[in-house]
């Protein structure tokens, strides 16, 4: 009973995290179909674009991190432990 718990809690940000990374490399298909088609020989666009990029593959790294430490957080039992505030 406390793993199916466990395992319906773990279902929603599962979910998010996989919306968002979704979304997130559609934009990045995005900017690498402009850095493609657009930025040859303009040194700063590919600059931009690639710096751009790079931010978003970070964010990516980001919601990753924040899933794992949610899963773990789910996994440990301190959301009830916040409901004790």
């Amino acid at each position: 009973m406390q793993n199916d718990t466990k395992h319906k809690k773990k279902k929603a940000p599962i979910i998010c995290a996989a919306i968002v990374i979704g979304l997130l490399a559609a934009y990045l298909a995005v900017i690498l179909f402009a850095l493609i088609g657009e930025a040859h020989g303009e040194l700063f666009a590919l600059i931009f674009l690639l710096l751009y990029g790079g931010l978003i593959v970070a964010v990516v790294f980001g919601v990753i991190a924040a899933l794992r430490q949610r899963l773990k957080e789910i996994e440990g039992g301190e959301e009830e432990d916040a409901k004790k505030y």
